[in-house]
């Protein structure tokens, strides 16, 4: 039997099928032969690897941004903001932006859902974000849904209430959640389209 590194720390039950065809690294760490990066998921190959939303927005960045952050000047990688790691510090010809990526791979019925795990630091770059728009800073936070088969994401309150509750303070306190599909072949992995984000409301989190 060999081991291959999945650098995801979420469950993806949905993909990780019993047959299901992958493409695997063969740089590993460890014990590990390889990294796996790709799955078979139906007819669409889906991208495993919570990492690459940084190297997504950065080649974004280097291109002049996506929306809503544009006219980019320069930028700074993991910031000390409070207690939190933030991923991104963004200079723009409008001002400054604290950015946090995420990484998406769970879609049913065209809908993106994240996360599918509980992520008790997810909830707290949220607050994280929220208190610097509370205080007049930019920030967002950017998911890239790393397959094209979804029309929306939505933060799924079933899986983790907390960081749904923590979505909605983002929200009402002016942070700006985005997300983007991806194209995902053998040979590369391309920013398609962005897509709306479905955050519940108060009154249905305060009864979860």
């Amino acid at each position: 039997m060999r081991y291959v590194h999945l650098p995801n720390s979420g469950r993806l039950l949905e993909l990780l099928q019993v047959d299901a065809p992958v493409r695997v690294h063969p740089e590993g760490y460890g014990r590990t032969w390889g990294t796996l990066l790709l799955v078979r998921h139906g007819r669409r190959w889906v991208s495993v690897d919570s990492h690459l939303p940084n190297r997504l927005w950065e080649a974004a960045l280097h291109a002049g941004g996506l929306p809503p952050v544009g006219a980019v000047c320069s930028w700074e990688r993991e910031i000390s903001f409070g207690n939190e790691r933030i991923d991104f510090r963004v200079e723009t010809a409008d001002g400054v932006w604290l950015v946090e990526t995420k990484s998406c791979t769970r879609v049913e019925e065209g809908v993106a859902l994240f996360p599918d795990a509980p992520t008790a630091r997810g909830a707290r770059q949220l607050r994280q974000l929220a208190q610097a728009a509370q205080s007049g800073m930019r920030a967002a936070v950017i998911w890239f849904i790393q397959r094209e088969d979804a029309h929306r994401l939505r933060l799924d309150a079933h899986a983790d209430p907390e960081l749904a509750r923590a979505g909605r303070e983002a929200v009402d306190a002016g942070v700006l959640l985005c997300a983007y599909l991806c194209s995902v072949t053998l040979r590369r992995i391309t920013i398609t389209q962005a897509v709306p984000v479905e955050v519940p409301p108060s009154r249905l989190l305060n009864g979860i």
